[in-house]
């Protein structure tokens, strides 16, 4: 028969035991999400900078054209003053 003070340590070390693998668990599994939020979050910034360079690339394309519209505005004005006049 044990004694109650072996009795004591064996429960304390069987607690001790099973706190460890819950933290061991509790540390994995939150571990594993950070990973995939932070995962998740990179290729969240990765999208809006590719979003954002692409969207510089067509307002220089618009300006372009904008210019090149007024341009034109300007050539067809003189162009129908010319023949006013």
């Amino acid at each position: 028969m044990m004694s109650p003070l072996l009795l004591q340590l064996f429960a304390f070390m069987l607690c001790t035991f099973a706190a460890g693998l819950l933290l061991g668990w509790v540390i994995w599994r939150f571990e594993g999400s950070s990973k995939k939020a932070l995962n998740s979050l990179s290729s969240e910034v990765d999208f809006w900078r590719s979003n954002l360079e692409q969207s510089r690339i067509e307002l220089a394309n618009e300006r372009t054209a904008l210019a090149a519209l007024r341009e034109e505005k300007t050539n067809l004005k003189k162009r129908l003053a010319s023949l006013e006049g």
